[in-house]
């Protein structure tokens, strides 16, 4: 019985004390999880935050009551937090998931428990197999909140964006119904936004000046000293490129593209960068405040842009100084398209330097439609006043440059072609038109594309060629840089002509790098949009075990075409810029250039093979089927292959070369890896496989270098004296002014012929090619010589002798008296010529 009371007391005392800890055991292992992945814990609790702050965000965004204008740029903000979670989540996964591997490699190392009713194991596994689990349960905890955040992200991400197209699509395509009743709520609305600008603007003013002065006059100081320090620091580096003569009658292309260039982009350069160093200094001082931040943002985005477009509008147009023109205008003309340009530049950018304030102040959408409604008229107006003008030169008229000199209007000014002149009509039409249509959003969004992205582009323009102005050859030495270069450093011609093509090049890579990003911009892209279109654009489709993109295979091909044009022109810029400017010869620069050919394309097919998804290692299956074909039928073809790529890299010939194989002789125009081009002396194309130079044996005369020697035989009669005739022959030798002295002309008796003492004279000349032409002369020379000195030139002679019977004769002269009056009948200019027997006299 005591036993019974005292087992029962027992098993009260660990049910109490095991129902009074189980709320720690709970709390050890919560806190024990934090505590073995901080990381994870932390970065998950707060990527539930911001995903929670991310959904309120973007349906406060769509409640109809608060979308009062189109804001991209919030959607586009969101859109980046959901992507970053997403990216965080990832991280996660990627860090937890190799921690879970290994644990589940442990637990299978330690082995299956023991069964219920065998023998426990012992106590240091059971803990160990309980620890295990307890930490993959955690993980697996982990990882299946960070799955599901990210796929809340990702499909609240992909809402965002499908909203974004739905909203571009309102904003061009929806109607904006304005009626007179408008007027008045426009009038007064705009009366409130000029009160509200200058309430804001006095406020931030007095307040800084009272309480943030020295703060407010330290940024600016800083601003306006770094400001002229970039600019004057400019100036003496550049200002030789801007600088010009106005009254030089005519400039070359070289000078009018880079005055261009540098006269439109340093200038603008140097006010961005000022621009830059206000709204830094005044951020970090602790001036500005968040309303003001945007309102100046706005106002210096409208001063660099109207900036910009003056400048590159006078680098064109010049209508003070027409010979340094771009365009064939008349003076007037281009003083009448200056205004007009800047006046559409003007009009764009106060529209959206309005938005931008309407935006901050968040004042109705009516007034914001009204303001792109004028704006969007004016500028239609402006293109219909460009399309009647008549700003281009007649066909015909010369006035020493692009305007008259005098600056006065040349006779017979013509109207702009048809193919610009209606274009300008239809935009200015339509600019008025859409309007008072409703189409407020399409007709400004067009006028902004024609006018922003027509300017950039323009201006990308220019800086190509610019670029390609800089890069012709002499073009760099002849310039200002070029001069300084020289004199300054002494560098020679080739280095100086490197020095263009860097400058080039680098001009190029300029344009490319910031011009191509703004017209992505423009075109209504965020920066956002445009990295995930990158990076989009090597997604991948997976079926089953096969992975296919589309995506990925157009960039696999366009790849390999851009690979392959960048090839070609690579060989050419090669060719033309450093190997000829480095005096290579002919049959080197053929080699280099080929060989860069076929490794250009091959990269390309790799790169283009790589990125469409082909597994490179498949290939065995073609090289094999491939290794099959060459044993049949491919034998020849790849014979002629490999002997090509012999000729390549042993070079036994080159471009240039004259060379004999077989019965074909000629200069050699183009080695490719089949064949090989020869050109006859009759100007006859003969297209010779490789594998003939390789397997029969080829004479190059021009191999190692062009030097040759031509022989001259000649044949004098046995009356002569053999060493006058040495003599002779030597001296004509020695004193042709296309023979080598060394080695010197030698004179050979090669034997004794039928009619004739035979000699040779043997030559040497800088050229083989032009033997022909010495040997000409050098003939020419001996037959005088040999006249003058009364040497004989023997022919071969030979002595018939007629054996004709008695009866025979009189037949012969007969037939002979025949022929002779036939021929002076018909002549009528010979006479009967007499002929007797005694004219033939028969052999004795």
């Amino acid at each position: 019985m005591k036993s019974t009371l005292l087992r029962m007391i027992v098993l009260c005392c660990l049910v109490a004390g095991v129902a009074f800890s189980l709320p720690a055991i709970v709390m050890a292992q919560t806190n024990s999880a934090a505590t073995l992945y901080p990381g994870a814990a932390d970065g998950i609790s707060a990527a539930r935050v911001a995903l929670n702050r991310a959904t309120a965000g973007f349906e406060e965004i769509r409640k109809p009551d608060t979308l009062v204008r189109y804001d991209d740029s919030r959607l586009v903000k969101l859109q980046q937090q959901l992507e970053d979670l997403d990216a965080a989540m990832d991280k996660i996964n990627r860090d937890l998931l190799p921690r879970l591997e290994n644990l589940k490699t442990r637990e299978a190392n330690l082995g299956t428990p023991p069964a219920e009713g065998a023998v426990a194991e012992p106590q240091v596994l059971a803990d160990e197999r309980s620890a295990l689990a307890s930490e993959s349960a955690i993980i697996n905890a982990y990882l299946g909140e960070a799955d599901a955040i990210a796929s809340e992200a990702s499909k609240l991400a992909q809402t965002i964006s499908e909203y974004r197209r739905e909203l571009f699509r309102q904003t061009l395509l929806g109607r904006v119904d304005l009626s007179r009743g408008d007027i008045d709520t426009v009038r007064k609305a705009f009366v409130l936004e000029l009160a509200d600008i200058n309430s804001r603007v006095a406020n931030w003013i007095g307040f800084t000046w009272q309480y943030k002065r020295s703060a407010l006059l330290s940024a600016l100081f800083l601003s306006f000293l770094l400001g002229i320090l970039f600019f004057v620091g400019t100036y003496r580096l550049f200002s030789r490129f801007m600088h010009y003569d106005r009254n030089e009658e005519h400039p070359t292309q070289f000078s009018k593209h880079t005055l261009a260039f540098w006269w439109t982009f340093l200038p603008t350069i140097s006010l961005l960068i000022f621009c830059l160093f206000v709204t830094f200094f005044l951020n970090n001082f602790g001036v500005m405040r968040a309303d003001i931040a945007l309102l100046l943002s706005a106002f210096l985005q409208f001063v660099v842009i109207l900036f910009f477009a003056g400048r590159l509008a006078t680098a064109v147009l010049q209508p003070s100084a027409p010979n340094w023109r771009l365009v064939p205008v008349t003076n007037s003309g281009a003083r009448v398209l200056w205004w007009l340009i800047m006046a559409m530049a003007l009009v764009n950018a106060a529209d959206y330097q309005a938005g931008s304030i309407s935006d901050v102040l968040d004042s109705p959408l009516i007034l914001s439609v009204a303001k792109s409604l004028v704006a969007t008229v004016i500028i239609g107006v402006i293109f219909l006043v460009l399309s009647f003008g008549r700003p281009l030169i007649a066909n015909g008229v010369s006035d020493g440059g692009n305007g008259s000199p005098d600056n006065s209007e040349p006779a017979g000014a013509r109207a702009w072609p048809r193919s610009i002149r209606i274009p300008l009509l239809v935009l200015g039409t339509a600019f008025i038109v859409l309007p008072f249509f409703g189409y407020v959003g399409l007709a400004r969004f067009a006028a902004t594309q024609v006018i922003v992205l027509g300017g950039l582009l323009v201006a990308m323009y220019i800086g190509f060629l610019s670029a390609q102005a800089v890069s012709e050859p002499s073009a760099f030495a002849g310039s200002r840089m070029g001069q300084f270069l020289s004199q300054r450093f002494g560098f020679g011609a080739v280095v100086i002509e490197q020095f263009g093509l860097l400058a080039g090049l680098c001009i190029y890579l300029f344009v490319i790098v910031f011009g191509v990003p703004v017209v992505f911009l423009v075109w209504g892209y965020q920066p956002r949009d445009i990295q995930n279109w990158f990076a989009n654009t090597f997604s991948e489709i997976t079926i089953g075990s096969v992975t296919i993109s589309l995506s990925g295979i157009l960039l696999g091909i366009v790849l390999f075409v851009v690979g392959y044009f960048v090839t070609r022109w690579f060989q050419r810029w090669l060719d033309e810029n450093i190997m000829q400017r480095g005096r290579l010869e002919d049959g080197l620069r053929n080699s280099i250039r080929i060989g860069i050919g076929y490794v250009g394309i091959a990269i390309a097919a790799v790169i283009g093979a790589s990125v469409a998804g082909l597994n490179l290692s498949n290939l065995a299956l073609v090289a094999g089927a491939l290794s099959l074909g060459i044993g049949f039928g491919l034998q020849n073809i790849v014979n002629n292959f490999v002997s090509g790529l012999i000729l390549l890299a042993e070079r036994p010939f080159k471009v240039g070369d004259w060379v004999v194989t077989g019965s074909t002789q000629g200069f050699v125009r183009h080695i490719s890896v089949r064949a090989t081009e020869i050109e006859t002396f009759q100007r006859q194309s003969v297209i010779v496989p490789n594998s003939e130079f390789i397997n029969t044996p080829v004479g190059n005369w021009t191999h190692s270098n062009t030097l040759g020697r031509t022989e001259i035989a000649v044949g004098v009669s046995y009356d002569s004296d053999p060493r006058q005739v040495i003599s002779i022959l030597e001296e004509i030798g020695a004193t042709n002014e296309s023979v080598l002295h060394n080695p010197a002309p030698t004179v050979v008796f090669t034997g004794f012929g039928a009619s004739s003492l035979d000699f040779e004279l043997r030559v040497f000349v800088s050229d083989v090619l032009s033997g022909v032409v010495v040997g000409s002369d050098l003939r020419l020379q001996i037959f005088e010589r040999f006249k003058k000195e009364g040497i004989e030139i023997p022919f071969p002679q030979s002595d018939v002798h007629l054996k004709l019977p008695d009866d025979g004769k009189e037949t012969m002269v007969q037939a002979a008296k025949q022929r002779m009056q036939s021929k002076a009948r018909s002549d009528k200019s010979l006479t009967d010529t007499e002929f007797s027997a005694n004219d033939v006299e028969p052999d004795d």
